[in-house]
């Protein structure tokens, strides 16, 4: 039954004139009614009617709207409707009681601070032995396959010695960019490189980067097998040396207060399923990890490699699923705080968060489920620079700051605001600049305060990447496995040299030595010409009898790399004693003085 009485003009006039302030607590706003009831005031209107009378709800009608809900429903509604009245900076606000903090270790390095750690020393810490013998292994036997599917190549099995000198020729190049991989081995030019011949040939560098394995081939058919089903891993191939510099990273390092959660992008074109296109980055193609990252240093505590959207299953957004899975409470302990940007922030994460005894805050998006859906004294497009507002769910802080734009923050951790200022550069009317102090919230001040971890390994990572071109996704991730070490190694000689009381080194010259150590020579010796000369003599290319001084093998002869760079193709039975090159020896082809000049 319709509860609504129809009145006339001049009746409606007299109910108007009614002592409002009897009146006034019968009544809601439109706004206030719809996040109340439910339902939209404007249904209430009879727009059919033509007539001179029109009909009204009277306050009987929502006194009945009222008492149609059950008890608990309506004590809900009431406690979830100061919500949604935004505050400003001047309404009190009190923070919520935070956790212990109660880390599961001693934060900052775990090694031992009575022994001096070389560049090498601390790498290995994350291609430890093991994990190079593994590699090596693996690198054999898919050679050994490619073989055997009829692939011709000059192949002996590589040693743990001989890839860590790869490493260092990897690390090389990301310390010295050229346009291509044979650039590296250029000889006779004024752009020439020396070191990388010195280290290994050309050849078998460009060998051994297109054997590179990380799993055992035959496994590999295995799991290949499964494709289409759900036991399908498409990230099989990586989790050997995956799961190895993971652990490491949480091993010997644990991390300080302050966490940061964002995403990092490794490049590639590669036609796969899990390598995502975002616009907005640098990077716009290539794999994404999701990196836990410590905020004071940028120190990689934990990583996941994103695979889509269908390998998260527990049913949460995907954002949900990737924050609660690098979250590792027995690794971590309780108390940290988590910072992170709109992508990941939900009001569903960070009560899930907050009942883990896990503080967060971060940007968030309008519009997101959870988040407050009020007008009413909100900031609009004309609110002056430096307005607050802000609402308080329980340990949930919703605040809003009108900067050149609206910034929204999420936080558990925080107080509103506690009269925190920031400066701002402001144009007068007379055309000139000056500087003045407008308030900003507690929140965001922490937020842009230890938001930059991930950004500050990403930096160190691009100064000397060790990405190139592969002709094989995977490898793309084993060279990004490769920066993270050198990364974290770093970050660990200089906590190491913090405890220690001594001067570290620049980045730069601890990935130079780290090259030199990996490659077994002394980044700062250099070799004149006069001394490289003799030490270059010529010998010949197939080994000689020694029980037969007279002897000279006939028939072993290799095309010349000097007539080579001259277009012209001779074979010679010469070759050089220290860098192997085949090269003329004869009184019309003087190619071996050539080469050497």
């Amino acid at each position: 039954m319709e509860c609504s009485i129809d009145y006339t003009i001049e009746e409606v006039l007299k109910l108007m004139e009614c002592d409002e302030d009897s009146e006034a607590d019968s009544f809601l706003t439109d706004e206030e009614e719809f996040y109340e009831t439910g339902e939209d005031p404007s249904e209430d209107w009879d727009d059919d009617d033509e007539s001179s009378t029109f009909s009204i709800p009277t306050p009987e009608r929502k006194k009945c709207r009222m008492s149609s809900q059950s008890p608990a429903k309506s004590q809900s509604m009431r406690r979830t409707r100061p919500s949604q009245h935004w505050k400003t900076e001047n309404d009190p606000d009190m923070a919520p009681a935070l956790p212990r903090f109660a880390p599961a270790r001693l934060p900052g390095a775990h090694l031992d601070t009575s022994k001096t750690y070389s560049q090498l020393d601390l790498f290995q810490l994350f291609f430890n032995e093991n994990v190079i013998q593994e590699l090596c292994s693996n690198t054999n036997k898919q050679a050994a396959k490619r073989i055997e599917q009829g692939i011709q190549f000059k192949w002996t099995d590589v040693t743990p010695t001989e890839f860590l000198k790869y490493l260092a020729l990897v690390i090389f190049m990301g310390l010295l960019k050229l346009g291509s991989m044979k650039d590296y081995w250029r000889q006779n030019n004024i752009f020439s490189v020396p070191f990388p011949c010195r280290v290994m040939s050309r050849d078998r560098w460009l060998f051994i980067s297109s054997n590179l394995h990380m799993s055992d081939p035959a496994e590999d058919v295995v799991n290949d097998s499964k494709k289409g089903t759900s036991d399908y891993d498409p990230l099989f191939c990586l989790k050997p040396l995956m799961t190895e510099i993971k652990a490491a990273c949480k091993s010997f390092y644990q991390p300080k207060k302050n966490l940061v959660i964002d995403e990092r992008m490794v490049a590639t074109k590669a036609k796969m399923g899990m390598r995502p296109y975002i616009k907005h980055k640098s990077t716009k193609w290539g794999f994404k990890l999701f990196v836990l990252a410590d905020s004071s240093n940028g120190y990689t505590s934990n990583f996941t490699v994103y695979t889509g959207k269908a390998n998260f299953s527990t049913g949460s957004e995907l954002t949900y699923d990737a924050v609660v899975g690098l979250l590792d409470k027995p690794f971590l302990g309780s108390g940290y705080h988590v910072y992170c940007d709109n992508f990941y922030t939900s009001p569903q994460l960070f009560t899930h968060l907050s009942s883990l005894k896990f503080g967060a805050c971060g940007t968030y998006r309008e519009g997101r489920k959870g988040t407050p859906k009020s007008t009413v004294n909100a900031l609009s497009k004309k609110s002056k620079r430096g307005s607050i507002r802000w609402i308080r769910d329980g340990d949930l802080l919703f605040v809003k700051w009108m900067d050149t734009r609206e910034v929204a923050v999420c936080s558990t951790i925080h107080q509103a605001f506690t009269s925190d200022t920031v400066t701002r550069r402001r144009k007068t009317r007379g055309g000139t600049w000056e500087k003045v102090r407008i308030p900003i919230p507690t929140p965001i001040v922490e937020y842009n305060k230890h938001m930059g971890g991930v950004d500050w390994s990403d930096q160190l990572i691009q100064y000397t990447a060790a990405h190139h071109k592969m002709m094989r996704w995977y490898k793309n991730l084993l060279l990004h496995f490769v920066d993270i070490a050198a990364c974290n190694s770093f970050i660990l000689h200089k906590e190491m040299c913090a405890v220690q009381n001594t001067t570290p080194l620049t980045h730069r010259v601890f990935m130079e030595e780290l090259c030199a150590q990996l490659a077994g020579v002394t980044a700062g010796v250099t070799t004149a010409p006069a001394d490289r000369a003799t030490r270059h003599t010529p010998v010949p290319i197939a080994p000689l009898d020694p029980s037969k001084p007279g002897h000279r093998p006939a028939g072993v002869r290799k095309y010349c790399e000097q007539c080579k760079a001259s277009k012209v193709y001779n074979k010679t039975p010469w070759k050089c004693g220290a860098c192997k090159a085949p090269l003329c020896n004869f009184l019309e082809r003087p190619c071996f003085d050539q080469w050497h000049v």
